[in-house]
């Protein structure tokens, strides 16, 4: 009885040990190889409210870096642009005006004016000489966060963050 008994529990053991190996093979080979995707493009605010429609393009070269915001293939709706030779941070909007106009800039907890100017370009803009270095700017650069420009009329526009505009203000800084 006891040769049987230890017999039994032998081949139960080697066959726990075959049992083993042979799943995690199978685990091994049963998983699928991991696929990067790109991060979804939020399209509205956590409150709820919507976005302007588009999504960031941050580009860097020998002269400094820029980044836009915008559906592509139409003109950007903000861009971001550094000289480093200046240390120059312009930022510009797709707006048609004809004279400065105060809009206010809401990022990062704090709140600011911004005077922007009406600028010859390719389409109507206006555009505002910022500096790189001010904690409300860093905030475009703030993961899962958004800014809000608000027009001279209290027309707000909420754009994503994004965290390779952190890049182009630290070029110019």
């Amino acid at each position: 009885m006891k040769a049987t008994l230890f017999v039994s529990l032998a081949a139960l053991a080697v066959a726990a040990c075959g049992d083993t190996q042979e799943s995690e093979t199978m685990t091994e080979t049963a998983q699928p190889a991991p696929v990067l995707t790109p991060a979804p493009i939020p399209t509205v605010a956590a409150d709820g409210t919507a976005l302007v429609p588009g999504a960031w393009t941050v580009n860097e070269n020998a002269s400094g870096g820029f980044a836009t915001y915008g559906v592509e293939g139409e003109d950007p709706s903000l861009t971001f642009d550094c000289e480093t030779a200046t240390g120059t941070v312009t930022m510009t909007l797709s707006r048609q005006a004809s004279a400065m106009e105060a809009w206010r800039l809401d990022a990062g907890g704090e709140a600011a004016r911004i005077d922007m100017m009406p600028v010859d370009g390719p389409f109507p803009l206006v555009a505002a000489s910022i500096e790189p270095s001010l904690a409300i700017f860093h905030a475009f650069s703030e993961p899962g966060q958004t800014v809000t420009l608000t027009s001279p009329e209290g027309a707000p526009m909420q754009f994503p963050t994004h965290p390779g505009i952190s890049r182009i203000m630290q070029a110019c800084s």
